[in-house]
């Protein structure tokens, strides 16, 4: 086998398993869908099917984000309310129906780890993306 023919299978092996590393990092909508549409709602409205189960707490309708701050989508806030530093009410303790993402993303075996902590805010960054971008004008 050739130098270049060798150096031709390491590029591709290469960049098939960077693909890999890409592609297991789900998108916002991804995980949007997987752990906030039962309660908010597949179109992000608050209508999920399990929007009512808890009496007296409705999920917010999230494409209303920016309208209800002035047309500013409020990045930060948003953050820290998906990470669980800031809660609102009906998300006031751990048997809330909003589940502090900051926690539950955290990498199994490895919580609270530089590499666990950088998932977790990729993550929620992801999250927070989406919301940004189904925001109603």
């Amino acid at each position: 086998m050739s130098n270049r023919t060798s150096m031709l299978i390491a590029s591709v092996l290469l960049l098939s398993l960077a693909g890999r590393g890409f592609a297991a990092q789900p998108s916002g909508a991804q995980e949007f869908t997987t752990f906030c549409a039962r309660c908010h709602g597949s179109d992000a409205t608050g209508n999920g099917p399990d929007a009512g189960e808890k009496q007296g707490y409705w999920p917010a309708n999230l494409t209303l984000i920016a309208r209800s701050h002035g047309g500013k989508f409020p990045r930060q806030e948003i953050y820290d309310i998906i990470d669980g530093g800031k809660r609102l009410p009906g998300h006031y303790n751990f048997d809330s129906p909003m589940p502090l993402w900051g926690l539950s993303f955290q990498l199994k075996g490895k919580e609270y780890s530089e590499q666990s902590e950088a998932a977790v805010r990729a993550r929620i960054e992801a999250l927070v993306d989406y919301l940004e971008s189904i925001q109603k004008k």
